[in-house]
């Protein structure tokens, strides 16, 4: 039951470190949020022009 217990958090903190590794945690997504909504913004200003002309 102590090994199965080990093991369980052994691969609990190996999942974590991988998905920080990874740039899941909070910057990492905040930093994605900003550049997807500047993303959408940029493309909503061009097709704008496109929609006009």
């Amino acid at each position: 039951m102590l090994l199965f217990i080990l093991v369980f958090f052994g691969l609990q903190i190996f999942i974590l470190f991988c998905c920080a590794a990874a740039g899941n945690d909070a910057a990492s997504q905040e930093l994605s949020d900003q550049e997807q909504l500047q993303f959408i913004s940029e493309w909503k200003k061009q097709h704008q022009k496109k929609d006009v002309c």
